[in-house]
């Protein structure tokens, strides 16, 4: 039962590990590397203002390739996250503040 169940879910969303560690890296960040490592694709990437420490966050569009599921991620706008970014070749669109 339990490996029927399993292999349905096989590339859903909930079955990624959210690693709990104490190292300086945010869960998001790492589920983003689970993600991409599990064969799922960045549709988009957005900058978008916040109200976080950094003034901005990254909302992420992923989508898996086995079943068109999508999913969004929110990730602090930082060095690591930019480096990782900019070294996957993904393209980040700035989304300005609707307030003036």
């Amino acid at each position: 039962m339990v490996t029927t169940t399993m292999s349905k879910m096989e590339n859903v969303w909930n079955t990624f590990q959210e690693p709990r560690c104490s190292a300086y890296l945010p869960n998001s960040y790492m589920l983003l590397l689970s993600a991409l490592d599990q064969g799922w694709k960045v549709i988009k990437v957005e900058l978008v203002p916040s109200w976080d420490q950094y003034g901005f966050i990254y909302l992420v569009t992923l989508r898996s390739q086995s079943n068109q599921h999508a999913q969004q991620l929110i990730l602090p706008h930082n060095t690591i996250v930019a480096n990782l970014l900019h070294e996957s070749g993904i393209q980040v669109a700035l989304i300005a503040s609707s307030a003036s």
